[in-house]
């Protein structure tokens, strides 16, 4: 199974995360969360990182997030 990478291609923050991958060749799904839409605050986000910011990735039963 993929990585699961949730962020937005235009974040400096989710674009470090991907050039890692790239560098890497790590097979990965990146999947988009709308910011503009407040798709990061809405609970299916918060499940995956309670503190509502981009990234977070997600490998089978492991979530790794961050706070700024």
């Amino acid at each position: 199974m993929a990585l699961k990478l949730y962020g937005s291609a235009m974040s400096t923050c989710t674009s470090r995360v991907l050039t890692c991958f790239h560098e890497k060749s790590l097979d990965f799904e990146l999947v988009p969360v709308d910011l503009f839409a407040g798709k990061h605050k809405q609970p299916p986000f918060l499940a995956k990182n309670p503190f509502g910011q981009i990234p977070a990735l997600e490998d089978c039963d492991l979530t790794l997030f961050g706070k700024l």
